[in-house]
C-alpha cells in the first residue's frame, strides 16, 4: 500500500521553511507533494532549490482548499493521500507509521485523522479538530476535545474511536473513496468541505469506518491561513454549514432541521449586534442570502436515494454548552 502526504499551499514559504523538514524526517516512506494555489511569495521556488524530493504541482489560480486539492489530487496515485495543512506536523515517525499501520491493517476504514495538538501550546487540543469531529441536530460541529471555544487537555481522548468528521487540518482517506466521492464540493472553497465529504460516505457506505486514531499525533498552529475570530471565516463556516444541510439531511428532516437551525443563527446575528460586532451579524446575514438565491442549485446536489440519519451526537450543543454548563467533550453523555 502506497501513502502521500498532499500540502495544499498559498503563500506559505515561511510554513513550509519551519515544517517541510519535520515532515521529510516524520513522514518515511510516504510521498510528498506540495500543491501550490498560485502563490505569489518564493513558496514554489524554495521547494524546487532545496527538496528536490517534494512533488511540485502548480495551479494557475487560488481555488482555494476544495478545488485546489480536487486539482492536485488528479495527479496523484497513492493508495493512501493525508491531507495536511501547510502550518501542520506530525509529531514524530511512529504517529505517521501509526497512520499507516491503521489503513494496512482495516480495509473497512476510509478515513482517519490524528489527535490534532496546538503547536504553541501542546498540553491543549487544537481548536480545528481536535480528537475527531461531531455534529448535533442542528449541524453545528464541535469536537472531542473542543466544545464552542473550550479547548480541552490533550491528556484525554487518546484512544482510537469512531467520529463523524475528520478535521481537514490533518487527515487520511484511500484515494478510491475521495474518487468515488467525486472530491470535495468545489463550491465550498474553503471549510466544513471536509465535514460535507464525510457525510456524503456514510450516504453511500454507512459501513465504511470514519476514525481517530489515539496513537497518532499532528501539532497544528491553527488560524495560519485565515484567523478564527474573521469575519471572511463566520461567512465561509455559516455559508457552508447551511449548503452542507441542503444536500445532506434526511428529507424528512430537512425542513423542521433548517428553520430551527435559522432561529438559532438568528439568535447569534442578535448577540452580535448588542455587542456592537456588526461585520461579524453581516456575515451570517449574507451567508444566508447567498443560500437563499443558490437554493436550487445545492438543493440538486441530494443525489443519494437513501440519507443517513444517524449524523448528530447530541440535540444542541448551544444548549449543553450555555444552559447545561457541559464543557467537556465527556460529560455530554
Amino acid at each position: 500500500m502506497t501513502f502521500a502526504i498532499a500540502i495544499l499551499n498559498y503563500n506559505g514559504s515561511i510554513l513550509l521553511k519551519r515544517f517541510i523538514p519535520e515532515i521529510i524526517k516524520n513522514c518515511e516512506g510516504a510521498r510528498i507533494y506540495l500543491i501550490d494555489n498560485n502563490s505569489s511569495d518564493l513558496s514554489v521556488s524554495f521547494i524546487k532549490k532545496n527538496y528536490s524530493q517534494v512533488s511540485v504541482i502548480q495551479l494557475d489560480s487560488n481555488y482555494g482548499y476544495a478545488s485546489g486539492y480536487n486539482l492536485g489530487l488528479k495527479k496523484i496515485n497513492e493508495d493512501v493521500v493525508v491531507f495536511l495543512n501547510n502550518d501542520a506536523v506530525f509529531k514524530d515517525k511512529e504517529s505517521f507509521r501509526e497512520l499507516c499501520k491503521t489503513f494496512i491493517s482495516n480495509k473497512s476504514i476510509s478515513i482517519a485523522q490524528p489527535r490534532i495538538l496546538d503547536y504553541n501550546n501542546k498540553d491543549k487540543y487544537e481548536y480545528a479538530g481536535a480528537s475527531g469531529g461531531y455534529l448535533d441536530f442542528l449541524c453545528y460541529p464541535f469536537c472531542r476535545g473542543r466544545i464552542i471555544n473550550k479547548i480541552e487537555s490533550s491528556e484525554k481522548y487518546k484512544t482510537t474511536r469512531e467520529i463523524f468528521w475528520a478535521s481537514g487540518s490533518c487527515f487520511a482517506i484511500r484515494k478510491v473513496i475521495f474518487n468515488e466521492l467525486n472530491g470535495f464540493d468545489d463550491d465550498f472553497f474553503c471549510h466544513m468541505e471536509e465535514i460535507d465529504l464525510c457525510w456524503r460516505l456514510k450516504h453511500i457506505k454507512p459501513k465504511h469506518k470514519i476514525i481517530t486514531i489515539g496513537k497518532s499525533t499532528v501539532f497544528h498552529i491553527g488560524g495560519g491561513t485565515m484567523q478564527y475570530d474573521s469575519t471572511k471565516k463566520s461567512y465561509l463556516n455559516f455559508r457552508n454549514s447551511i449548503m452542507m444541510m441542503i444536500k445532506n439531511l434526511p428529507q424528512s428532516y430537512i425542513i423542521p432541521v433548517l428553520f430551527l437551525r435559522f432561529i438559532s443563527d438568528l439568535l447569534i446575528i442578535l448577540y452580535h449586534l448588542i455587542f456592537l460586532k456588526f461585520k461579524l451579524s453581516f456575515s451570517i446575514i449574507s451567508a444566508y442570502f447567498y443560500n437563499i438565491i443558490n437554493f436550487k442549485h445545492n438543493f440538486s446536489k441530494r443525489s443519494h436515494n437513501k440519507k443517513y440519519k444517524c449524523y448528530y451526537y447530541c440535540k444542541s450543543i448551544l444548549l449543553e454548552y450555555y444552559f447545561f454548563q457541559k464543557k467537556s467533550f465527556s460529560s455530554l453523555k
